[in-house]
């Protein structure tokens, strides 16, 4: 099944989708609030809030108030870096949305994203223009910058060289290639960007905020919990499949970063459900 380029909700139900791993979230509050985790750490979106969520793989424990409101316009991930505007920011700006991907938006800012979002589905949904993809292409280009300049208020310098935002891009883009499920040691990453395992440690914590292992380590346990989630899946199959040595082995390293056993995380699932 070819996945749809653009989608547009007013709700966050596609974030709980296998598919979201595929998408870039842009999304404003209207009214309510939304608290979720990205990474680990704890974000709330509140009314006039706009999120830029470029791994949704790394988000859990979402959750809204019952007056929440929100319009979401998801962008598959290849559409996007097609249509990306041709400079240096995007790779900066990902990086300190990774730190904290809630942008509070003045009134004006909100009036741009809102009409960006609606002049992109109108056009997108209508296909009797003879340049179709190309004009939303444009119109997506267009938007992308309108939140670069939202992120450029917000962030006026954001301390972050161009060589460390590229090798943490792609030291991130190798986790979230799935190189995670074979490999989580420091030095293999860094043998694959020709670099020694302390520099990439240091960049990784200069310009991220968090050590390499971390974000082996939040990968990692992101994919594991959505497996134990699977409840057809023994946990020796999810041990196997993640390469662990043992399974006594996979329980402990699941156990030191939920601090539950899998057995417990999978209870408490049942519990919640």
């Amino acid at each position: 099944m070819i996945a749809q380029e653009i989608l547009f909700a007013d709700d966050f139900s596609f974030m709980a989708s296998k598919e979201i791993d595929r998408y870039v979230t842009h999304a404003l509050c209207h009214e309510g609030e939304a608290s979720f985790h990205l990474a680990g750490q704890p974000f709330r979106m509140r009314k006039g809030d706009c999120i830029v969520i470029t791994h949704g793989e790394l988000v859990t424990d979402m959750s809204v108030s019952d007056d929440f409101r929100v319009t979401a316009l998801y962008l598959l991930g290849e559409y996007a870096l097609k249509n990306m505007p041709k400079n240096d920011y995007d790779v900066i700006g990902k990086l300190t949305l990774l730190r904290n991907p809630v942008l509070p938006l003045t009134e004006h800012e909100r009036e741009v994203f809102m009409e960006d979002v609606n002049l992109i589905k109108r056009r997108y949904t209508g296909t009797d223009h003879h340049f179709h993809d190309e004009l939303v292409g444009c119109l997506t280009m267009a938007f992308c910058l309108d939140i670069y300049d939202f992120h450029a208020r917000i962030y006026e310098n954001p301390q972050i060289s161009k060589q460390g935002a590229a090798i943490l891009t792609r030291f991130i883009d190798m986790l979230k290639s799935g190189e995670y499920v074979r490999h989580r040691e420091v030095s293999y990453y860094a043998s694959q960007l020709f670099i020694t395992p302390k520099y990439l440690s240091e960049i990784c914590k200069k310009t991220s905020g968090f050590s390499a292992n971390f974000w082996i380590s939040r990968f990692t346990i992101t994919g594991i919990t959505r497996l134990l989630a699977e409840k057809d899946l023994t946990l020796k199959t999810i041990s196997d499949n993640f390469n662990f040595s043992s399974l006594p082995y996979f329980c402990r390293y699941v156990q030191n970063l939920l601090g539950v056993t899998p057995s417990e995380y999978r209870e408490g699932l049942t519990s919640h459900g």
